[in-house]
């Protein structure tokens, strides 16, 4: 059972539970005619959103966003969930709509952005969230006739990356970007391959490199011992893989001054070694 803060449109409200925590809520018909305090049962709710605010009340949040661009932005995120397999929260609500409503403002007034490095590396290292955006972009065409430029479809993917990582930073998330690109151009110079970028397993892979510059920018460190058999072991068994580590440990001290320990170097190759026995 919920309760209504507000209504927002006829399939649309900001409510409360019983914990008195603030949602979203998404459902046909259960804002028409409501008013606050009036109660919800779950069964007419299709989705929810748990909105995290640090502080800051919902209700003046979704003043500034128009409730068709929050309805446009669960029919995203709704996309993403099926292509991604992944659940996501209220977080990516607010920012994927207030996107959205900034776009089809600039379009309004003439404004364009202007080309980036971003348009290319995000089909590059994140093609399935690539792939959602593209599609956002004829969805958003279909429902409000106006046709955003193509580097929208990367910034539609970059708000899906950042909604999967431990932050709520996009500059923290552009960086991430930026430096496993460079990891995953410089394992394919190193071997003298080509990944493919369109499989699951490639998809895996990045997300491992994105979770191994996760751990390297918020310096978290292993809790066990350094394990200087298994090192050894690895160096041994998989040598090219280990050379390849060793590289890009070079490469992140000198550009980015990132330090990795020979825990990582392990994490390292043995990712290596799968997208190379994939690949080959």
């Amino acid at each position: 059972m919920y309760t209504i803060v507000r209504s927002l449109n006829n399939n649309l409200v900001l409510a409360q539970d019983v914990h008195h925590e603030e949602l979203v809520l998404f459902g046909t018909g259960i804002g028409f005619k409501k008013k606050k305090g009036d109660f919800i049962s779950d069964e007419y709710v299709t989705k929810v959103f748990q909105i995290k605010t640090s502080g800051e009340n919902t209700s003046k949040i979704l003043d500034g966003i128009s409730p068709e661009m929050l309805s446009l932005a669960e029919k995203i995120i709704s996309l993403a969930d099926n292509k991604l397999q992944k659940a996501f929260n209220g977080s990516l609500l607010i920012a994927l709509a207030d996107h959205i409503q900034s776009a089809i403002e600039r379009i309004s007034e003439n404004m364009t952005l202007n080309e980036s490095n971003l348009q290319w590396e995000i089909p590059f290292l994140y093609h399935n969230e690539y792939e959602v955006g593209t599609n956002a972009l004829k969805l958003i065409k279909a429902e409000t006739d106006v046709d955003l430029p193509d580097i929208e479809a990367s910034f539609i993917a970059l708000h899906l990356v950042n909604a999967q990582q431990a932050t709520d930073s996009m500059d923290e998330t552009m960086h991430i970007t930026k430096i496993t690109k460079s990891i995953v151009m410089a394992i394919q110079s190193y071997f003298n391959i080509s990944l493919k970028k369109d499989t699951i397993d490639y998809s895996r892979f990045v997300t491992h490199i994105r979770y191994f510059m996760n751990r390297q920018l918020r310096k978290i460190q292993s809790n066990s011992s350094p394990n200087d058999e298994l090192y050894g072991i690895i160096e041994k068994q998989y040598p090219d893989a280990f050379l390849c580590a060793q590289n890009l440990r070079t490469m992140l001290q000198r550009e980015y001054s990132i330090t990795v320990n020979n825990d990582e170097i392990i994490y390292l190759v043995i990712h290596i070694q799968r997208i190379l026995q994939i690949t080959k």
